[in-house]
């Protein structure tokens, strides 16, 4: 939580003088999510399935920056369902379970590399939370016929942090595609990583 704040600040700081210079860009971007798998705790008849495989999502996202050298702005994505499967050490029974749709909000924060008319080369990084949509209690069958039931999340909302690199190819004095690919860790207490790539259209004002 401290270090969400001290992200907040800084945001909102920077952000406070970037919005004396005319020079913004909006973005439209669609998102892909890859998260590696990993491993929790085995206990029977509580987590008969702590082995997660790598999955895949998809998103849609929009983003707003202010400044020049140095820019922050605003984020807001939202993430389809995907697809996991779960795995019993036990007697390698598996389970495949859809992951829970989410909306992220993030406040960002940048420096442009190389910036001209036709091409922007930046690194950026934020903070924000996470809020699971359809995070209820799930049941499955497994692939040897047993039901399991699958809990959510203890926690709806969790914190999430990025740090990423990014270009903007311009075939206008407005308007170009974007490309930007990020680290992802969400959540402090119980970290999960993902990496994240956005690509889209930028407007520039």
């Amino acid at each position: 939580m401290k270090a969400f704040k001290a992200i907040f600040i800084c945001v909102c700081l920077v952000s406070t003088s970037a919005l004396a210079y005319a020079d913004s860009q909006f973005s439209v971007f669609g998102k892909f999510n890859a998260v590696p798998g990993y491993q929790g705790t085995y206990e029977e008849g509580v987590n008969d399935f702590p082995i997660v495989s790598d999955y895949q999502n998809y998103g849609l996202g929009l983003g707003l920056t202010f400044g020049k050298t140095i820019f922050a702005g605003i984020e807001g994505h939202y993430n389809f369902n995907g697809k996991a499967t779960l795995t019993d050490p036990s007697d390698d029974d598996t389970v495949h379970v859809d992951t829970y749709r989410y909306a992220s909000g993030f406040f960002t924060l940048g420096v442009n590399l190389m910036r001209s008319r036709t091409v922007r080369l930046y690194i950026n990084g934020g903070g924000g939370i996470r809020y699971n949509l359809d995070a209820e209690i799930k049941t499955y069958t497994s692939e040897l016929g047993y039901e399991t039931e699958i809990d959510p999340p203890e926690k709806k909302y969790l914190m999430e942090a990025f740090g990423g690199v990014g270009v903007e190819i311009y075939f206008s004095q407005s308007s170009g595609v974007l490309l930007n690919g990020r680290y992802s860790y969400v959540d402090f207490e119980s970290p999960q990583t993902s990496f994240v790539v956005l690509a889209g259209i930028v407007y520039r004002f």
